[in-house]
């Protein structure tokens, strides 16, 4: 397969934006999509970005195709990225009905810490993120 992985820039965003909705459909959870292209390109794109991103610069015939190896070559990227940035690890969330993934991220060496370890990913958003702010000591 012919691709490149490179740093996304800040005109990629409206194709992140489309492809977080995209998993989020895959995922069947597109109503958690809390996101726009210009929140990414804000946070992203600014002097202390909140994340960093890469993406596939695919030919046009390949784009559809799956098994192409775009998804290795990514997660391959990040983890040489990681690596370099003195990262000693890769965590990842995947649903548990996702076993195809599942089984790509355990060939390549993964550990299922939910099966391993017994972690559980807690998440506070909305109101409630608002309501443990609002408990934080005040400066």
């Amino acid at each position: 397969m012919n691709f490149r992985v490179r740093p996304s820039t800040k005109e990629d965003c409206k194709d992140i934006s489309r492809m977080i909705m995209e998993l989020a459909v895959y995922e069947k959870m597109p109503d958690q999509v809390e996101i726009s292209h210009k929140e990414l390109e804000r946070d992203g794109f600014c002097q202390n970005p909140f994340f960093e991103c890469l993406v596939a610069e695919v030919p046009e015939e390949h784009k559809s195709k799956e098994g192409n190896g775009i998804g290795k070559g990514l997660l391959c990227k990040v983890a040489e990225v990681g690596r370099k940035k003195e990262c000693v690890r890769l965590q990842l969330s995947v649903l548990d009905w996702n076993k195809p993934s599942r089984d790509f991220y355990a060939a390549k060496g993964a550990q299922d810490l939910t099966v391993s370890e017994g972690w559980h990913f807690i998440r506070f958003d909305g109101q409630n993120l608002d309501n443990l702010a609002n408990e934080a000591p005040k400066d």
